[in-house]
């Protein structure tokens, strides 16, 4: 599995405009996305990843779950099939934990449609937020406590186009070094930040470094948490780097984080999924309902 390029963390200082470097690739890049923006926008024509969907209607979804490899890591990989609605647009009830959350790499799907997350916060691009909002494209944050409340209106601004803003713990520290209180805290606790600034935070969750063990599924479950997610593609340095082949598949998560970066790389990305033939979708539109109590 590729692992998370966080090994070293960026600092806390926002984005500044007028780095000569992303003047001289703004004109090439503005140029190369006019043509990607009147295919992307064919794309969004549409209701939904299907045309013979009308709305949140049943359909069948098959979610595949791993895990990192991690020797830490105790959680097993499964595969479930069900036929079931996809997630409600409003609060969804929290439940006691029934099992653990399972950890997500992809959706085995059909349809066309790839899956954007983006991870942590520290560098806040505004032509990140202006081209997925304006181009509406849905994106999965998972944002840390300081990033977040540095600046709550930016990230709602970058889920606007129709994702979500979830957990990815308050500080940023490795789950598997902690005590289950501890991992409580850290999940659990920047649920509750989110929860005071949305109407509706995130069920979702991810783990820094994509390291987490069976206490993370378990504690996860205890507060709203439905799903953990991995990632099968990542995007780095303007590039994106593939688990697998050389090409985005119906149903990658690809993780991609907020840094100076981002934008160049939504942009190779949005034109890789284009090539492939795939559309961005929100992930909520394909992921199976818990299991009732």
């Amino acid at each position: 599995m590729i692992g998370d390029p966080h090994a070293t963390r960026p600092s806390g200082r926002r984005w500044r405009s007028g780095r000569p470097a992303v003047r001289r690739a703004d004109a090439v890049l503005a140029l190369a996305f006019l043509a990607f923006l009147a295919l992307f926008a064919a794309g969004c024509a549409s209701d939904g990843p299907s045309s013979e969907r009308t709305g949140p209607q049943a359909t069948t979804t098959t979610s595949s779950t791993s895990t990192t490899t991690s020797s830490t890591t105790t959680s097993t990989s499964t595969t479930t099939s069900t036929t079931t609605t996809t997630w409600p647009r409003e609060p969804v009830p929290e439940r006691p934990a029934v099992a653990p959350v399972p950890v997500l790499s992809r959706i085995a799907t059909d349809d066309p449609v790839v899956f954007l997350t983006i991870d942590d916060g520290a560098v806040r691009d505004p032509r990140v937020a202006d081209l997925l909002a304006t181009a509406r494209i849905p994106a999965t944050l998972f944002v840390n406590e300081s990033y977040y409340l540095a600046d709550p209106d930016y990230f709602a601004r970058v889920a606007s186009g129709g994702g979500s803003i979830n957990s990815h713990t308050r500080t940023h520290r490795r789950l598997t070094t902690l005590t289950e209180a501890q991992q409580r805290s850290e999940i659990c606790g920047m649920r509750d930040v989110l929860a005071r600034h949305l109407l509706v935070p995130g069920h979702l969750f991810r783990s820094p470094y994509g390291v987490q063990n069976a206490t993370t599924q378990r504690v996860a479950a205890t507060c709203g948490i439905n799903a953990i997610l991995s990632w099968r593609a990542t995007i780095n340095n303007g590039q994106i780097q593939y688990q697998q082949g050389d090409t985005l598949r119906p149903g990658d998560i690809v993780l991609s984080h907020f840094r100076d970066d981002l934008y160049e790389g939504l942009v190779a990305f949005l034109f890789a999924a284009g090539r492939a033939g795939l559309t961005v979708a929100p992930i909520e539109d394909y992921l199976p309902l818990p299991p009732s109590p």
